[in-house]
């Protein structure tokens, strides 16, 4: 019996690093073809493994998958085909406003893109250049019309409670929003890590972030405006106007997805892993035929049920009692839910064999997941 899987590529190079990025990426570019190589290994030993998988949302991310060659892409793409029973409703890649040229978005259509994600994070130019950003909103925005003439879904990330950032900030983010209509909206709060060049900036007063006052005015904001714009909130951070990410929804739900390359996760009958974050392990390690995995282990039956409940809260549905007891039994999901009772009402909206957050659970959604972790 096929298994039906979402596969995940991360590309871990970038022309600059970001000061809040956290993720595994680098910005020496001599290491893309070694990289690569890598990838279509482990493509070809994680397939064997799991036999008749089918394919059915195929996502680039990074790092900045547009700053690497499309031949890249191209092969790793043919290496997925091969390997892997393909035939994905959703194909989506990431890419950065000076990445984007009329070659490059002709080229992802011809190997099967049909969603892509544009990274703009603020509209404020000089936001931009604190955070380390290489465009300003000008060229985002003759980039999003170029790539509007190529694809009719496109995601748009952006960010508040940046460095310095003030409400009018965020109410010009919306405006945007308003003028280009783009067919989803990611939208994060800033959460800065010890690991980041912007965590000794602030500590030492150098950087200010808006006030929790300020952060919450901005959050308030930005859902009463996108509600307004005709925008379906879906997910704690995630927007569409009718095209919610498969993909993400995937993750969600927690189902079944692998990841491939630099610190990438996957989750297979409950067996998660995860892949190292340090280049040169990942690619020595491949090149001796080892998977470059520093995390392998089986869920129990609870851990994996916690796990459901902890990633479906997160969307705006919430998790449906009925089919979760079905699959795992009433006393382990029962056990949960006296978990989070005392948060029905305020936070939780726990009738009709549903729970979900309420409008103001979404806003203290953080204390509610913290719950199950």
């Amino acid at each position: 019996m096929k298994t039906d899987i979402s596969i995940y590529v991360h590309v871990p190079f970038c022309s600059r690093r970001c000061i809040y990025c956290d993720f595994a990426s680098y910005v020496n570019d001599r290491f893309i073809s070694d990289y690569f190589d890598a990838l279509y290994h482990e493509i070809e030993i994680v397939s064997k493994q799991l036999g008749d998988a089918h394919v059915f949302t195929l996502y680039f991310g990074g790092g900045t998958p547009s700053h690497v060659p499309i031949k890249y892409i191209s092969n790793l793409v043919d290496k997925i085909r091969v390997n892997f029973l393909y035939d994905p409703a959703e194909i989506t890649f990431e890419m950065n406003p000076e990445d984007v040229t009329v070659d490059l978005c002709h080229d992802l259509k011809v190997i099967g893109v049909n969603r892509v994600s544009l990274g703009l994070q603020s509209t404020s130019d000089q936001l931009l250049k604190v955070i380390g950003r290489p465009y300003d909103l000008s060229m985002f925005l003759k980039k999003y019309d170029l790539t509007r003439g190529y694809f009719n879904n496109i995601n748009i990330d952006l960010m508040y409670n940046l460095p310095f950032e003030i409400l009018p900030d965020v109410e010009s983010d919306l405006r945007i929003v308003e003028k280009i209509r783009p067919d989803h909206i990611s939208f994060y709060e800033l959460e800065v890590h010890e690991e980041v060049p912007l965590y000794p900036m602030i500590k030492s007063g150098t950087v200010k972030l808006p006030s929790e006052d300020e952060s919450e005015k901005m959050y308030e904001t930005i859902i009463e405006s996108l509600d307004k714009l005709g925008y379906e909130r879906y997910e704690l951070s995630s927007w569409t106007r009718g095209k919610p990410s498969i993909h993400n929804i995937n993750y969600w739900e927690n189902g079944e997805y692998i990841g491939f390359g630099l610190s990438a996760g996957s989750h297979h009958e409950m067996r998660r892993w995860v892949n190292t974050f340090d280049l040169g392990e990942y690619v020595q390690k491949l090149i001796k035929g080892e998977l470059p995995r520093t995390y392998n282990s089986i869920n129990s039956f609870k851990t994996e049920l916690a796990e459901t409940f902890f990633m479906g809260l997160r969307l705006e549905k919430g998790i449906n009692l009925v089919s979760l007891k079905e699959r795992f039994g009433n006393e382990d999901v029962n056990f949960y839910i006296k978990k989070l009772e005392k948060f029905c009402g305020e936070f939780l909206d726990c009738s009709n064999e549903i729970i979900k957050f309420t409008p103001n659970g979404m806003k203290f959604s953080a204390l509610v997941l913290s719950e199950l972790v």
